[in-house]
């Protein structure tokens, strides 16, 4: 699969992020900035060209060469500035543009717009992250957990403690004694990154993805001694985007939903826009403040501030508690790292969460049609969940899976047809227009085809 040429303009958290990624996947990456000095730190240390200026310019977005580029991303903090680019870009030449937009004001209105402005996407991280901690704390049993097929399918991260009934039991017998409807995706073990195979031991502090419907995840859980209720009570510390995203969800699920927030103002406004939800103008780091507020009792904790260090101590104080469901946002891998290894599991990078969307899409455009992959999810950066949509010349329709030649490290893990959810076997034949989730450490696969040998 050759590379694509990616133009991408605003290199903060998310074009960083995106760069690094697109350049590991061997495409052709330029960035643009107006800033001298972020431009020269990228281009030094990766394989980039750079480009310093605005891209409202012509004459920089013509030496950035986007009348060539496959894929343009608009990523600056701006969200005016990112929507006339990619506008610009279009017009001169560029194939595919994507636009990040993030005030909620704008977003609505312009989805419907996109075939007027020649804009492929609009992405919003911040909205995207509140999906993301919305369905974990659908499933709080779960470090992590993403759903496929329009939720058909569940990929949800548990770990494996010392007195776990499923400690030291192979995977088979592991998936026999949650119940026998799911498949273990991926085993996590220090550095290691395994796609089991049935005798595969399971072991203590595993992390382990099980594939699954969400009620037959939910019997697993109380079966390995980790059931958690879905979260009726949230408290929320930080009152930014995210936190209204995720307060909007949740108070529309009939959940109780307290925000915790410094800014007398921004509680003013959170207050007018959540009527529901109970807004405190407060500092949410101080201990006081969150023992008053109910910490002790609520059902989940989520730190939502602009500073990962302050959510990194608050998360591990709440974590220390008691039972409360604990998410933390940190924006840093080293940081976040770091907080796993001191018991904080479930850590949320919107930069990650968003990089997942975007490299989705560029995966898309090399397929010819475009056609094939709806979902794209990294475990532990070593292996891909990727949700695909059979199509009519896939090799492998109608051949059982037992009898088809897959590469090494590849496990199909659900099939879904017309709504109803299938757990493959080797009798198990996709037709044409399953949704099929595979998971793989096989690196940059952008179409069902590529799992074949």
């Amino acid at each position: 699969m050759n590379g694509m040429k990616v133009v991408i303009v605003g290199i903060g958290k998310i074009g960083g992020e995106l760069a690094t990624r697109l350049l590991k996947e061997k495409h052709d990456v330029t960035v643009v900035d107006e800033d001298y000095q972020t431009v020269e730190d990228i281009v030094n240390k990766s394989d980039v060209k750079g480009v310093v200026g605005t891209c409202l310019e012509r004459r920089i977005l013509a030496d950035a060469e986007v009348e060539k580029a496959d894929c343009f991303f608009a990523c600056t903090l701006r969200d005016e500035l990112n929507i006339l680019s990619a506008v610009l870009a279009k017009k001169m030449g560029a194939k595919h543009v994507v636009a990040r937009v993030r005030d909620p004001k704008y977003l609505s209105s312009l989805e419907s717009l996109k075939d007027e402005l020649g804009v492929d996407m609009f992405f919003n991280p911040e909205y995207r992250t509140a999906l993301e901690i919305q369905q974990i704390l659908k499933f709080p049993s779960a470090i992590s957990a993403d759903s496929f097929a329009s939720g058909k399918v569940t990929l949800t991260e548990f770990r494996i403690s010392e007195n776990s009934p499923i400690r030291g039991v192979s995977v088979k017998d592991a998936a026999t004694t949650a119940g026998g409807q799911m498949l273990f995706a991926v085993v996590s073990r220090g550095n290691k990154v395994y796609i089991p195979s049935g005798d595969f031991v399971l072991e203590a502090n595993d992390l382990v993805h099980i594939a699954a419907q969400e009620k037959d995840l939910l019997e697993l859980s109380k079966r390995i001694n980790v059931f958690k209720q879905k979260a009726r009570s949230v408290i929320i510390v930080g009152g930014g985007r995210i936190a209204f995203y995720l307060a909007k969800n949740l108070l529309e699920e009939g959940v109780k939903v307290k925000i915790i927030e410094i800014d007398e103002e921004r509680c003013k406004e959170l207050a007018e826009e959540l009527p529901k939800a109970t807004v405190i103008c407060a500092d949410g780091t101080e201990t006081d403040i969150l023992e008053e507020e109910g910490l002790k009792s609520t059902d989940a904790f989520v730190a939502l501030t602009g500073i990962d260090e302050e959510n990194s101590v608050i998360s591990l104080y709440a974590s220390s508690l008691g039972d409360t469901k604990v998410i933390t946002k940190i924006t840093s891998p080293t940081l976040a790292k770091m907080v796993r290894m001191l018991g904080l599991d479930t850590v949320i990078s919107p930069r990650e969460v968003i990089a997942d969307q975007l490299v989705r899409f560029v995966r898309a455009q090399q397929v010819d049609d475009g056609a094939g992959i709806n979902a794209l999810y990294r475990i532990h950066d070593k292996a891909e969940a990727i949700e695909f949509t059979v199509q009519e010349d896939f090799a492998g329709v109608g051949i059982p899976l037992k009898s088809l030649k897959l590469k090494n490290n590849v496990l199909l893990c659900g099939v879904v047809r017309d709504g109803a959810f299938i757990l493959p076997s080797g009798d198990t034949a996709l037709a044409v227009h399953d949704k099929v989730l595979v998971v793989t450490g096989v690196k940059q696969v952008t179409e069902l085809d590529q799992i074949l040998k």
